[in-house]
């Protein structure tokens, strides 16, 4: 048994699906609801237990419970395992261990992680220092609570606390070592968290990866934050605080906000505005845009008004139009960030209502100066400029943004277009030249494939992938003869699979076949009844056998040949034994 298949014989597809949309009961053996990947007022999503699959009959999402987290989270299938594992705790068996090696690893990582959170949260009432610091920020317990705000406190004293504590949980002060949460000094051990507030920071799914630690004592003069290092399991520049939290009111808004701390974020949470999150520290960058566009259309940046949070705006609009999605900035006040414009009561809102366009924005502060600038200055504002509109792939959106620019610079818009035509061709030009040490292939045409084509094979795949017990060496045979490259490749696959494990192996083929494939073999899965799967497949084969059956014959003689060629009886044995089987088959069904 593979992990896919470990998962889903134990973890239980309505329990799963019911936390994400309302099911009843319809008759024995289904549930019914509202889809949740499509907005409908008639119910037209139903669940098979029993089965271990959905099916919309409204926009014909369909899968198992690891495709429908892939799905509603946004999620790898292997990133929708590591979800379902850790989140239903599953003991996963030591030989699909083998086979998933980092599963193991990853969940004991986030398991340490959560026992520091813990004990961290467990140690801010006693420290009444810390805890009044967060009160003084208007940092309420509930909020406290949400986000699992601690303290570290220092002293060897409470580093051994905390290694008993971890100890209880299992671990060591080796892996409190391992995770970068202890570090050895001349000393002893040491933490560089002492006498830190901290909050704890999630990936995506919810996991605690790593901590951010904040200074509050006026005489402290270390470095205001402190973050964990980057590891496998914590990448800064990659994470961005709160998401976890966030991303189902960022998809019921279709809007995100994006600041610059976990304070802002914090504090923006608590005044209600749940679809905030932050970067870590470092500039947004092109790779936090990707996640957020996964689950939104519009974002807002709530950056300082500093010039530092200007020039980090500036260089994301370098870079953010290969995206598509709607940027928008929310200039605040000079001297002042999202948590101390709420911690002084000041509405944020009527700044992202008030809110520019990326592009406006980055216009606005190229030609601040423009018509005082010198010669030399403006052309390569220009340049810039018609360098950035180059990057955006929707030609329409191209014009929108050449009249934006002209209406800025002042420049006649037919002017700027001949401008961007010309440094577009120099462009393509010098990409295809051959001394610039690029070599340009044309893209070969991809001929549609059969098995798309081919509802017969489409069919046969369908019920293999759901069922691969369900074929004999007979088949395999009549299969291997007769098929279309691409679904013999397939059929290979599903052989291979039903060597070595049991059940579906949907998931071992997905990457060879395209998504409208996949979709049509679950909902053949969830529409074909358990008693009639078996009938079907005889029936498609005897269709496939009248189809083929010239090729067929053809195929078995050619390969008869080959094995008294080789001197294998024991295969020519076989394969007469295989062709009179066929040839009884297609009699009985006078289908010759």
């Amino acid at each position: 048994m593979d992990l896919f298949n470990f998962i889903k014989n134990n973890v239980d597809i309505l329990s799963v699906i019911e936390q994400y949309t309302g099911l009843k009961k319809t008759g024995s053996l289904y549930w019914k609801g509202r889809c949740p990947f499509h907005h409908e007022k008639t119910p037209s999503f139903t669940v098979s237990p029993h089965k271990n699959i959905y099916y919309c009959f409204g926009c014909h999402a369909t899968g198992d419970v690891i495709n429908f987290i892939e799905k509603i989270e946004h999620l790898s299938a292997f990133e929708a395992t590591q979800h379902l594992v850790q989140r239903y705790h599953l003991e996963v068996p030591k030989e699909i261990q083998q086979q998933q090696p980092g599963l193991q690893a990853s969940k004991n990582y986030y398991q340490l992680c959560s026992a520091v959170t813990n004990w961290c949260n467990a140690m801010l009432p006693k420290h009444p220092l810390a805890a009044s610091y967060l009160q003084q920020r208007n940092i309420s317990s509930p909020t406290i609570a949400h986000f699992m705000i601690g303290f570290f406190p220092g002293g060897s004293r409470n580093i051994q606390q905390l290694m008993s504590y971890v100890t209880l949980q299992g671990f060591s002060s080796q892996d409190l070592i391992d995770a970068n949460i202890l570090l050895n000094g001349k000393q002893g051990l040491y933490s560089p968290y002492e006498n830190r507030i901290i909050f704890p920071i999630k990936e995506h799914l919810g996991q605690v990866c790593g901590f951010g630690g904040r200074i509050f004592m006026p005489d402290d003069t270390r470095p205001k934050y402190y973050n964990s290092m980057d590891s496998s399991y914590f990448k800064k520049g990659k994470i961005l605080f709160a998401l976890d939290g966030a991303k189902h009111e960022i998809q019921k808004k279709q809007t995100a906000i994006i600041v610059e701390g976990y304070m802002d974020a914090i504090a923006l949470w608590q005044h209600g505005f749940k679809n905030s999150v932050a970067t870590l520290g470092t500039a947004c960058s092109s790779e936090h845009l990707q996640q957020l566009a996964k689950h939104a259309q519009t974002i807002y940046l709530l950056y300082d008004a500093d010039p530092a949070g200007k020039q980090a705006i500036m260089r994301l609009a370098s870079s953010c139009w290969q995206l598509d999605l709607d940027l928008k900035v929310a200039t605040l006040p000079k001297d002042q960030d999202p948590a101390s414009m709420l911690e002084q009561n000041s509405n944020v809102q009527p700044y992202i209502e008030q809110a520019q366009d990326i592009f406006n924005f980055f216009v606005e502060a190229k030609t601040a100066t423009f018509a005082q600038d010198s010669m030399k200055h403006k052309m390569a504002t220009l340049l810039e400029l018609l360098e950035i509109i180059s990057q955006v792939q929707d030609s329409l959106k191209q014009n929108v943004l050449l009249m934006k620019a002209s209406e800025s610079l002042q420049i006649p818009l037919e002017i700027l277009k001949n401008e961007y035509t010309k440094k577009h061709a120099a462009h393509q030009n010098h990409s295809m030249s051959p001394h610039n040490g690029t070599t340009i292939t044309a893209k070969p045409i991809k001929e549609p494939q059969e098995t798309q084509n081919n509802k017969l094979e489409q069919q046969i795949i369908a019920i293999l992938a759901y069922n691969p017990q369900i074929m004999t060496e007979r088949h395999e045979l009549l299969l291997t003869a007769c098929l279309s490259s691409e679904a013999l490749l397939i059929v290979q696959s599903i052989v291979d699979h039903k060597k070595t494990h049991e059940g579906p192996c949907t998931h071992a083929i997905e990457e060879m076949i395209d998504a409208q494939l996949i979709s049509y073999i679950r909902s053949l899965m969830f529409t074909l009844g358990d008693g009639t799967i078996e009938q079907t497949f005889q029936n498609l084969m005897v269709q496939f056998q009248k189809k083929y059956w010239k090729s067929i014959t053809s195929t078995i003689k050619m390969k008869l040949i080959q094995a008294k060629k080789n001197h294998n009886e024991q295969e020519v044995q076989r394969l007469l034994t295989v062709f009179e089987q066929l040839k009884s088959e297609v009699y009985k069904n006078g289908r010759l």
